[in-house]
């Protein structure tokens, strides 16, 4: 067999090992970069594999905390695995972090 014909047959094997790995570490990394606007789906994923609380049970915590702000609406963001709740104070928005895990405040900005 000629050095030619070595190399010929050595590419596909390479090529489709190549591939195989291009394939696993995008799979792997595609969820770092979902669409943006797709928390729902993701929280809704993490919420029926077990990893997070569903946002009624986060807002049934926090709410009660937040008397006298106006309730806006939620953000899930999956890698953190957190949920930001904001609130407008008069014009003022404020931002409640809360582990979706447990539905501990993490921090609140002012």
């Amino acid at each position: 067999m000629t050095q030619q014909n070595r190399l010929s047959a050595f590419r596909p094997a390479a090529l489709a090992a190549t591939l195989a790995v291009l394939a696993a570490a995008t799979t792997a990394v595609l969820p770092a970069f979902a669409e943006p606007g797709n928390e729902q789906a993701s929280a809704r994923s993490n919420v029926k594999s077990g990893g997070a609380m569903k946002i009624g049970q986060i807002e049934s915590v926090v709410l009660p905390k937040m008397k006298g702000y106006n309730y806006i609406g939620f953000t899930y963001f999956p890698i953190e695995n957190i949920y930001r709740l904001r609130f407008l104070n008069g014009i003022r928005a404020v931002d409640v972090d809360v582990d979706a895990r447990n539905g501990r405040i993490l921090s609140r900005s002012n």
